[in-house]
């Protein structure tokens, strides 16, 4: 299963950043970190700048044409981004929560998708290498049904 990620996936982790009311700046490094790992082009990349110092929504991200592992894919990392800072605040998880709703994952695939986020990230901070997630998604999570 091919992994098609890219700009929206990045305004989702940003909106996930956003939703306590501010980017800590260990989100906006593993942001920055993520989008020079995606490769991203240079008009979505000023994007994903802008979404660094301006509040964006989840309303704001295209999640329809997302395949099975690209949604796991971006709630993985959403939910690493939220943890990034050590504290989880209730905004944040409801706006986690709307991600997975809004990306249409069973609470399964969220938990495991979550698990192998924060396994990886563990002791990775910003420096997330989300060649290492994708490689772990593509293995086990892209088999979980719609349980």
């Amino acid at each position: 299963m091919d992994l098609d990620i890219g700009r929206d996936t990045l305004m989702a982790l940003a909106a996930v950043a956003w939703a306590d009311g501010r980017m800590a700046p260990s989100e906006q490094a593993g942001i920055r970190n993520a989008a020079r790992q995606l490769q991203l082009g240079e008009d979505d990349m000023k994007l994903v700048e802008q979404a660094l110092t301006n509040s964006v929504s989840l309303d704001q991200v295209e999640t329809i044409r997302m395949n099975r592992l690209s949604r796991l894919f971006t709630y993985a990392v959403g939910a690493w981004i939220a943890h990034i800072d050590g504290a989880v605040p209730q905004a944040e998880q409801d706006a986690l929560e709307l991600l997975g709703d809004r990306l249409g994952l069973s609470k399964v695939a969220r938990e495991r998708a979550q698990g192998a986020a924060l396994g990886l990230a563990e002791h990775q901070g910003a420096d997330f290498d989300l060649l290492k997630l994708r490689s772990r998604l593509s293995a086990g999570l892209s088999q979980i049904g719609n349980e």
